[in-house]
């Protein structure tokens, strides 16, 4: 098998999910009633929109907030695995052998090509480039640099998983 990490969720994006769900139910529940008791007799097509996108919008914050409980980092002797949600990219195979460098970083300013916004996806960062993302926090931030491209993660304990990868990709290496 290989070493699992599951990152630490952090509370701000966790709430912000959850508060956002909220919002948007209450919202939608404001805009139904207000639809349902102001429809004329026979007429329901706007009732009828928000039926079916409600539950959609409701359902993809939920998502995103249940993907975050279930981000994990797996470590193989050969590769590094970024299990993720498809909402955001999904899972992301790194070979070992492709690792050119692993390093704590702060979570930087990026901007967002592809992805669910505080979760993950592609990003671009002027410091860095282009990277893949999946972060759970802001303060435990690894950017692995590969051939294949580089990715910011946040694993638990971002000291032993650098130290982690860096013996095993020495392994492979060798």
């Amino acid at each position: 098998m290989g070493v699992v990490n599951k990152p630490e969720v952090s509370r701000t994006i966790a709430g912000f999910y959850a508060g956002m769900a909220v919002f948007l139910a209450v919202l939608f529940g404001v805009i139904f009633y207000f639809v349902y008791t102001e429809a004329p007799e026979g007429s329901f097509g706007g009732l009828i929109t928000l039926v079916v996108i409600a539950p959609i919008v409701e359902g993809l914050m939920l998502w995103v907030l249940a993907s975050l409980y279930r981000t994990r980092y797996v470590v193989t002797d050969s590769e590094l695995v970024l299990e993720a949600t498809s909402l955001i990219g999904g899972a992301k195979k790194i070979p070992l052998k492709t690792v050119e460098s692993v390093q704590r970083m702060l979570i930087p300013f990026g901007f967002r090509l592809f992805g669910a916004s505080f979760h993950g996806g592609h990003y671009y960062f002027p410091s860095v480039g282009r990277a893949f993302m999946v972060i759970t926090n802001f303060r435990d931030g690894v950017l692995i640099k590969a051939k294949n491209g580089n990715y910011i993660i946040t694993p638990s304990k971002p000291d032993n998983f650098i130290e982690n990868i860096r013996s095993r990709s020495l392994n492979v290496h060798s």
